[in-house]
């Protein structure tokens, strides 16, 4: 993959490795972008540097965090599927797609990073991960399964996916981060599936797009 050496830890999936990142982009004003913008916590973090907030995602699970957290309360919230999203072309300092992309099938994905990279203006950034070699089991009878949609991807097949859509980037950051948990998160009832346990390195990325 072809970067320059790394000099901080990447980790769009760990708050920590995401808040060092943070810190090195330039203060806004700008405007950032997040599709799959969960609570708001990344974008959080970009709004305290001084940029506007955009989120996307199919579910509103900022609506108590834009009432509550007064650095969320000017963000420009759409709930909708990333998949008919239509960002604006060139209007963004900052976009981010963390722990989403492997939900995608391959086609899918041909689909939604000509999405992302008309998004980014010309000096723009992206952080970007992709959860590979992704295995799922049940924890009563350790039986693996997988999902009828996911990209299913390789370590080595996300390195070259980036790589690929990221021509017109310099690639500045990567990191590989493991990590393996259980759902659900709590004891729940009524549960559509089984309890089971995930586990699978994102390959995790930052870029600049060149002016």
């Amino acid at each position: 993959m072809n970067t320059a050496p790394v000099i901080t830890a990447l980790c769009l999936v760990n708050y920590e490795g995401s808040s060092r990142i943070f810190s090195r982009l330039p203060d806004g004003p700008g405007a950032a972008l997040e599709l799959g913008c969960g609570d708001g916590r990344n974008l959080t973090a970009l709004a305290r540097k001084g940029y506007t907030l955009n989120g996307v995602d199919m579910v509103d699970s900022t609506v108590h965090s834009r009432e509550l957290n007064p650095w969320l309360q000017g963000m420009n919230f759409q709930q909708t599927d990333i998949l008919t999203y239509t960002p604006e072309f060139e209007s963004y300092d900052v976009l981010i797609c963390s722990e989403v992309l492997h939900f995608f099938t391959k086609d899918e994905l041909q689909k939604v990073m000509p999405k992302i990279i008309s998004a980014v203006k010309p000096g723009g950034y992206v952080f970007l991960d992709l959860l590979s070699d992704l295995t799922r089991f049940f924890q009563a009878t350790g039986e693996p399964f997988i999902w009828d949609k996911e990209a299913g991807l390789s370590i080595q097949d996300s390195e070259a996916f980036f790589d690929a859509w990221l021509s017109d980037f310099d690639i500045f950051e990567c990191n590989h981060f493991f990590d393996k948990q259980s759902w659900p998160l709590s004891d729940a009832k009524s549960l559509p599936i089984d309890p089971y346990t995930w586990q699978g390195t994102y390959v995790s990325l930052c870029a600049r797009k060149r002016k």
